[in-house]
């Protein structure tokens, strides 16, 4: 059997706390100067400079409230074992010294008496760097009190004190105060490195914005925010989000108003009135000008009417400006070059808009002259059910009409999203798409390019020891093949583009004058297809080709793809502008005198 052995007993501690015994510390609290003071070897290397400047103005502020760990050597510095960051930052304070602080002069050091092992230096800096940082809810707490008891100070001037008092910096405080606006199951599910349910600190930032505005809309949202997906969805773009959480939950109330946009007056009045609050119907009730008694009599009246005269009420420029200065929309800023997207989460704002267009509206009937038409009977019962069920059908419509508008603009929205960025999926079926219509609409130019630069793609030609190209069909469904076989879609498609486009460049001394795939054939498709002349096309292709060609055949097809705007002269200037002398000159003989 072997020899099982206990382990080794740990060493004795420095300082025993397992007992209750009196008994003096080994060791004696001093203040040494931080010229006197020197480094022990540490095995914490990275060690943020901003941290080291925030505990700097927390030692100069309000001093130091826990001592360092030395020995003293005969004759020698204080060694320091345990508070390294509180050396570095006391020597940093004396470059960060301003508005009335006072730099460190001094620490103070437990100085242990006798020098520590090895062992002893282990365990003394491992409890040093032993610490756990407090979740984000106790910071949270911990920041609410803090800032409560700053109260009554500038803002500028409360953010710097509480930064002060935590050790925090002024980013990381902002963050705190955004975040305890949330409601507390909201902030109960903010996380630095967010799992799954929880929502990431930028986003919760966000949400805060929008919570402030809309309350409800941001409790929808964040019900939505159950998987990791998702949450990486409203974080790449929440009016998207917001967009889908509207379509799915239709217990949260928010209207969009796109400029443009007809909203059917009815279906907005019978919205708004399933979401109206008591304060809403108070402030509905002052702008109808009645008493809260009388509030659903003038809400009935105003929707019959809406309802008889097919009203809409038409989004403008005015009105998507007075929602987002009154604050009754949550606005989501898309960029300069789109135009935001509002939300109307305020139901008494968008009636008393409604209330206005079908007021502005002209329901008056034209003048009739029932003698005119008496004779035809144009009044006849089933005359008027006719003229019903046509509004009806207008109505409805106009309806699907508006329903489809807002649709198709939520779908464009979607797109925008979505491209932001595509998935391995989308981009394969990208590459589908662009190699089948290619192969569809160009076999001939694809099989002529594939068939002559690839020997895969020819047969030989009886016994003369040529080849030719195989049938076309044959070539362009090898290539279509090749091409979605490739891993890479941007590879499969420039694969395809490659032999489309070595048509253009091929040498024609190498291929056949007559066959299916011969140069006199295809030379009038390839004109059809890329005709001459200044073509972004041309100039395209060209780029595309020009890094893959050869030196011969890059000459030889340089005039036909770039056009030089030069004028070339046929005069030989250089025969014509070389040196002469008088010899070579015909000059007359003088005449005999």
């Amino acid at each position: 059997m072997p020899d099982l052995q206990a382990p080794p007993t740990a060493a004795p501690s420095l300082f025993d706390v397992t007992t209750t015994a009196p008994a003096d510390p080994a060791g004696t609290l001093v203040r040494v100067p931080l010229d006197d003071i020197r480094l022990a070897p540490n095995a914490r290397h990275d060690i943020a400079p901003n941290g080291i400047e925030r505990l700097a103005r927390m030692l100069m502020s309000m001093g130091q409230l826990v001592p360092g760990i030395g020995h003293r050597p005969a004759g020698q510095p204080v060694v320091l074992y345990a508070g390294q960051r509180r050396l570095l930052a006391a020597r940093a304070s004396h470059d960060l010294a301003v508005n009335g602080l006072q730099p460190v002069r001094s620490l103070i050091v437990l100085l242990l008496d006798h020098a520590p092992s090895r062992d002893e230096i282990r365990r003394i800096q491992a409890q040093e760097n032993q610490r756990e940082d407090l979740t984000l809810a106790d910071q949270q707490a911990q920041f609410a009190d803090c800032w409560a008891a700053r109260a009554g100070l500038h803002e500028s001037d409360r953010i710097g004190a509480v930064c002060a008092d935590l050790g925090i910096g002024p980013v990381k405080a902002h963050n705190l105060r955004r975040q305890l606006t949330l409601p507390e199951p909201i902030r109960a599910r903010v996380a630095d490195r967010p799992g799954e349910r929880q929502i990431s600190v930028t986003l919760a930032n966000r949400l805060a914005d929008m919570h402030e505005i809309a309350p409800e809309l941001t409790e929808g949202v964040a019900r939505r925010i159950s998987t990791s997906d998702l949450h990486d969805a409203a974080l790449r773009d929440l009016g998207a989000f917001v967009h889908r959480t509207l379509v799915e939950d239709e217990t949260t109330y928010a209207v969009r108003i796109d400029d443009g946009a007809l909203l059917d007056a009815h279906s907005q009045i019978t919205l708004a009135r399933q979401h109206l609050t008591d304060a809403g119907r108070r402030a509905i009730a002052h702008a109808f000008r009645c008493d809260l008694d009388e509030l659903d009599s003038e809400l009935d009246t105003l929707q019959t009417r809406a309802k008889s005269t097919h009203a809409s009420l038409r989004v403008d420029s005015a009105l998507r400006e007075r929602a987002r200065t009154g604050r009754y929309a949550y606005v989501h800023e898309r960029g300069a070059d789109f135009a935001a997207g509002i939300w109307v989460i305020d139901p008494a704002f968008l009636l008393d808009a409604v209330r206005q267009s079908v007021a502005d509206s002209d329901d008056t009937p034209p003048v009739s002259n029932p003698a005119y038409f008496a004779g035809a009977h144009l009044d006849a019962p089933d005359l008027r059910a006719a003229l019903a069920d046509e509004k009806a059908r207008r109505h409805d419509e106009r309806q699907r009409h508006a329903d489809a508008v807002r649709t198709n603009l939520g779908l464009g929205h979607d797109l925008r999203a979505g491209l932001i960025d595509p998935s391995p999926a989308q981009l394969d079926a990208l590459r589908t798409i662009v190699c089948r219509l290619l192969s569809r609409e160009y076999r001939d130019v694809l099989a002529y390019g594939a068939g002559w630069t690839d020997p895969d793609r020819q047969r030989p030609v009886g016994e003369s020891g040529r080849h030719e190209p195989m049938a076309v069909d044959a070539i362009v469904d090898a290539e279509l093949g090749r091409a979605l076989a490739e891993p890479d879609s941007l590879r499969g498609i420039a694969a395809l583009v490659a032999r489309f486009a070595a048509a253009f460049v091929l040498d024609p001394d190498g291929v056949t004058r007559t066959k299916a795939l011969g140069r006199e054939r295809m030379s009038r498709k390839l004109e059809e297809v890329l005709p001459g002349g200044d073509d972004p096309l041309r100039e395209a292709l060209w780029a595309f080709l020009r890094p893959m060609l050869s030196p011969r055949l890059a000459a030889l097809h340089r005039e036909t793809f770039v056009t030089d705007p030069t004028e070339r002269s046929t005069v030989d200037l250089d025969a014509h502008r070389a040196d002469t002398s008088l010899d070579e000159l015909e000059l007359d003989e003088p005449s005999a005198a």
